[in-house]
Parts: structure tokens; sequence; C-alpha cells
């Protein structure tokens, strides 16, 4: 089941999935809610939260800013599950293309991405600081409209 998050119930669900060293981190995400633009969910397996999703959205679009499954939850379909549920959702709201971008050795994500509709865009030479240096990110986007959701 997905639930929506507001930024008390981000800060007392999510802190298990977000190390103090999280880029980005749990108290710049749960201000982030604060935006009429942010959209905010995650699933739980019993009582603990086992994934969460952050979106911005503008008109008919929205940027996928951060999507994190627990340890414990990967590798059995949550991060698909809560991207197919969250594109719903999106798509409830009038939401029709999603953009991401990922780190280019992120090769679960990469694939993952590429499994519910997401394909390659572009790239952004030496984003995001790596201990060699720097990494690019791979841009990818969605369509919802063409492909239903996710």
């Amino acid at each position: 089941m997905l639930y929506s998050l507001t930024p008390s119930d981000a800060l007392a669900t999510l802190p298990h999935l977000y190390p103090p060293d999280a880029h980005p981190g749990l108290p710049f995400l749960a201000d982030l809610l604060k935006q009429p633009a942010c959209r905010a969910w995650y699933t739980a397996d019993e009582d603990q939260a086992t994934a969460a999703i952050w979106y911005l959205s503008t008109g008919t679009h929205a940027e996928l800013i951060d999507l994190v499954v627990a340890p414990s939850a990967r590798g059995v379909g949550m991060g698909r599950a809560i991207l197919e549920q969250s594109s719903s959702a999106l798509v409830n709201l009038g939401i029709r293309t999603v953009e991401l971008e990922v780190r280019e050795s992120n090769s679960a994500a990469r694939a993952l991405y590429k499994k519910t509709g997401f394909v390659r865009t572009g790239r952004r030479r030496d984003y995001y600081p790596s201990e060699s240096g720097r990494e690019d990110a791979i841009l990818m986007t969605c369509d919802l409209s063409e492909n239903g959701t996710l």
C-alpha cells in the first residue's frame, strides 16, 4: 500500500532509510515537502517503512528527486512497486512525464528505471562527487501518457 508523506511523517517514519551521510538527506527532503509542488509516498511492511519516493511537479511534468529502498527489502521488487504505485498517483494528479537523473555507476537503479519505461535522454558530465573525483549523471525520462503508468 502507498502512503502519502507529510514533513512530520517523513521525519518520524523514515530515519532508518536515510543514514546521516545520505544525499539528499532526510531533513532536506522533509523540508521540501512544505512546497506545494512536492509529492512523496512510502510503502510499509507491517509497521516499518520499506521504501520512499519523492517528486517535484509543475504542470504535467514531474522530476523524481529520490527513491530509496530499505536494504532488507532490496531485490524483491519493492523499488518497482513504489515506482508503479506512485506513477499511478501522479497520473491521477495530471502528470504525464517524469524525468530523473541517476549516477552512471548505479547500475541497479538504471536497470530498474529502464524496466519501468524510462529511456535515456542525456548525460550531465561530472555532476556527482565520487571517491575518484566526479561522476556523470545519466538523464532519463518516462512518458506516463504513452505508457499509461509504469
